[in-house]
């Protein structure tokens, strides 16, 4: 349940990052909301990755091989991020930015699962020095 809190955490603030680009790229530099959101999901997703290999899995190994699992995990949830926000925007006609919120929470936990069984599956193994 710890862990669950730290990922959430990170979240948060990927969530601040993405909304905040969503909403600048989408009504600033008028892109699209669907071309917006995937930039900002990949700049989020860069930035939890870091906090959670310093903080949330600092017990586990990730190393270069976990950001390549990491960044397969999210190319799936932006998928499926993806798809909700289409559908609460475009066929719903909800605002765009309220249905990142809720694309959002629905794809964390779906994010954590999947990174904590594929990506941050190992105890980092401890060095030990024996003396003979």
């Amino acid at each position: 349940m710890r862990r669950l809190a730290k990922f959430l955490t990170v979240g948060a603030s990927g969530t601040i990052i993405s909304l905040s680009l969503l909403f600048l790229l989408t009504d600033i530099a008028g892109w699209h909301y669907l071309l917006s959101y995937s930039v900002a999901f990949v700049l989020s997703v860069s930035n939890n990755y870091l906090w959670n290999s310093l903080w949330t899995f600092n017990d586990r190994q990730a190393h270069f091989i976990g950001l390549g699992k990491y960044t397969l995990v999210s190319l799936g949830t932006l998928g499926l991020g993806t798809a909700i926000l289409y559908l609460l925007t475009s066929v719903i006609d909800i605002w765009y930015m309220a249905s990142a919120v809720v694309t959002i929470a629905l794809v964390a936990l779906v994010n954590f699962i999947l990174s904590r069984r594929f990506v941050w599956n190992r105890p980092k193994l401890e060095h030990t020095t024996k003396l003979y």
